[in-house]
This record gives structure tokens, sequence and C-alpha cells, in this order.
């Protein structure tokens, strides 16, 4: 661990992590707390920080929760951003949480933007279909 730095509860750090051969140093929010902790995975184009609101909601006083910036967005350095895959982040969760080691660990699983399956990420998928390797053209072209 490098880089611990602490806001009203909340812990922010950075976490050096190899995955899949891969150095990676993932931004992570976090919160300690006595209740059952709740684990935010955000998609394309979100950040870690998306998330931290939840803390200071009173619904969610006492509510431990951890965060992090997937390889290839906000702070988490990536030393190969062109091997990130679907796989790759599933692997970085579970080198971070390691929650699919005990299932029963694990209380219910809650997709707030309804995007579980690649057919119904409609930017996600055109990501993947896009014609082109050139990311700002791509950017471009869809802005």
């Amino acid at each position: 661990m490098s880089d611990v730095r602490s806001s009203d509860e909340v812990t922010y750090e950075r976490l050096n992590l190899r995955v899949e051969g891969i150095d990676l140093v993932v931004a992570v929010s976090r919160r300690a707390g006595t209740r059952a902790p709740i684990v935010f995975l955000h998609g394309f184009g979100s950040t870690n920080e998306d998330d931290v609101d939840i803390a200071y909601d009173a619904a969610f006083a006492g509510r431990p929760f951890l965060a992090y910036d997937a390889p290839g967005c906000g702070e988490t350095d990536c030393e190969h951003l062109s091997e990130v895959s679907i796989p790759f982040l599933v692997d970085t969760a579970r080198a971070l949480l390691l929650a699919d080691h005990d299932p029963g660990r694990v209380l219910s699983f809650v997709d707030i933007e309804g995007n579980v399956a690649p057919e119904d990420c409609f930017l996600s998928r055109q990501v993947v279909t896009y014609p082109s390797d050139d990311a700002q053209r791509f950017f471009d072209d869809f802005i």
C-alpha cells in the first residue's frame, strides 16, 4: 500500500497489485464499519468517486464499503492497457475482493445500471464493435 489519506471516515489509498502478470496501482476508496459491507464496481467511463457519496448518506451509516477505479479508469495505473478485457476486469475484482473464495460472504448483487450482459451495454458494445483501433477517432465519432 502507498499514498494513504483519510477524509470523513473514508480512506483513499493506492494499492500495488499484479493481475495476470500485469502490474497495477489501483485507486481505492473505503470505509470501515460494523454492518454488512457494500462493494461498488463501476462501469465504463466512471470512477470510484461516483460511489463515495454513499458514505455520507445517513441510511448507510455504519456500513463499510469498498470502491475502486478499474484498470484504465480514474486514477488506477495499468502497465499494459491493451491487455484490459472483461476477464481481466473480473480477475482484478477477484484480486481485490476475494469474494469468489467464500461465496457465502456475498449477501446480494444489485446492478444499478442494468448492464450485466454485453448486449445490454450500449456504450461498451460500441467500443467493442467499433471498426477502428484509434480511441480518439471513436470518441470523436461517438460524440
